[in-house]
């Protein structure tokens, strides 16, 4: 029930991001680059074919990224910034994408409380894990999941 509070507050915010005449998004990438953004009321952030797609406004083609190689994007306005995504731990999830199974590595954590939801919000596996244990992903739909451990959240796509 917490993880899927934590979802819906994530979703929230996100709206509320998109809510203000123009949103500054930032993507940030593993190499850690990053690319800038300035997305009109009109525009929209949408992921389709297992890529985040930035649309600037109405009638601009969208920007496609594949999630794979995201590490954070960030929203911000004039009122504050939000940031989803803090890596303190350096936690990263791989492979990404994959068929059977995950694992997540970690720096200076050992065990892990794992969530994988769907992009609807139900919660379709859940367990404890320690740092680089296999995470068993045979038993869900190809698509693309939203990965929670230990409250930072990753986009993992199923093949």
């Amino acid at each position: 029930m917490k993880q899927m509070k934590l979802l819906l507050s994530f979703l929230l915010l996100l709206s509320v991001s998109f809510s203000f005449a123009q949103t500054g998004v930032v993507v940030t990438y593993y190499d850690n680059s990053t690319q800038g953004f300035n997305v009109s009321a009109l525009g929209k952030l949408y992921f389709a074919n297992d890529n985040l797609n930035i649309k600037l406004d109405g009638s601009a083609s969208p920007t496609s990224i594949p999630v794979s190689i995201i590490r954070k994007v960030t929203f911000s306005n004039t009122l504050s910034t939000t940031t989803f995504g803090e890596n303190d731990n350096h936690m990263v999830l791989f492979p990404n994408p994959s068929s059977d199974i995950i694992k997540i590595s970690a720096d200076t954590i050992e065990n892990l409380e794992v969530s994988i939801y769907a992009m609807t919000g139900q919660l379709v596996q859940k367990g404890s894990y320690t740092v680089n244990q296999d995470i068993d992903i045979s038993g869900i739909s190809p698509g693309l999941y939203l990965v929670q451990a230990n409250n930072l959240t990753f986009k993992f796509v199923k093949k």
